[in-house]
């Protein structure tokens, strides 16, 4: 996938392509050139390409397709204008930067190959294309002389572009790097918080194991208490109040009168608290 820096580097480029395109057209009446229709074609073949890179968002493959197509037209006018005479091999260095610029990986490497292939074989055997390596009859002194200070231009700006944009770019990525690295550090202080609140989370189960234990041990031993509460109730307290009703009917079969009664009463009273309690223990 394309980069949004590699997006704007093929943008300025076709924009600085357009351009000197039309200092060709606007030349070429100059000089009477019989090439204005072609020079047009190109510069709207261009601005097509603009408008094209700036509705897409991955331009690699329409970067790729346009250095494929603009191969041919360099070797067209490598041929027209005088080879390495002209001004022809500087455009071709200064397009290969652009090709460097919007490209990377397998397409990168194969896209150098074809212009590696294509300038070796028009430099270097000439036999095989037809095409002369170093024309200067059809190079003008003058017009030379224009070329190349429009193509230093056209460079300069290039070179200028480029390095905003990458200082733009390094700027950006300074500035990611500094709130990834204090993202970093504040996850990392709340890893150190949150391991402290483990910690303290730790302490308070275990306090929270003891306080439990010593409820427990505190229940048990209510509990043992009430055991022996109980057995006392049921044994010791019981048993004097058994025979005092014992006594009581006893003392009745003799006589009868109203204090006994009263006494067998309260008696049974006190048996029955007695019972009540045996009954909730």
């Amino acid at each position: 996938m394309s980069t949004p820096l590699e997006k704007r580097i093929l943008q300025f480029g076709l924009t600085l392509a357009s351009l000197y395109q039309l200092y060709q057209v606007a030349n070429g009446f100059i000089v009477n050139a019989t090439t204005i229709p072609l020079n047009v074609a190109i510069g709207f073949f261009f601005l097509l390409f603009l408008a094209l890179g700036m509705r897409l968002k991955n331009i690699t493959w329409l970067a790729f397709f346009l250095h494929l197509i603009m191969l041919p037209v360099l070797v067209y006018f490598w041929k027209e204008f005088g080879g390495l005479a002209g001004t022809v091999p500087m455009i071709l260095y200064v397009y290969i930067t652009l090709i460097i610029s919007t490209l990377h990986g397998a397409l990168l490497m194969l896209t150098l190959v074809f212009y590696l292939i294509v300038f070796v074989a028009l430099s270097v055997y000439p036999g095989l294309t037809g095409i002369p390596v170093f024309d200067p009859s059809k190079v003008e002194d003058i017009q030379l002389a224009i070329d190349f200070f429009v193509i230093a231009l056209i460079i300069t700006i290039y070179l200028i572009y480029v390095k905003d944009r990458l200082i733009t770019y390094r700027g950006r990525v300074s500035h990611r790097h500094h709130q990834l690295q204090h993202l970093s550090s504040t996850l990392q202080e709340q890893n150190e918080a949150l391991h402290v609140k483990q910690e303290e989370t730790m302490s308070i189960n275990e306090n929270l194991e003891n306080i439990v234990e010593e409820r427990i041990n505190g229940i048990e031993e209510k509990n043992r208490e009430l055991a022996e509460y109980a057995f006392i109730n049921a044994h010791l307290l019981r048993a004097p109040i058994c025979r005092l009703l014992g006594i009581i009917n006893l003392m009745e079969i003799e006589r009868k009168d109203e204090q006994i009664a009263s006494l067998k009463e309260k008696a049974l009273f006190i048996d029955r608290i007695v019972r009540r309690v045996n009954d909730m223990m």
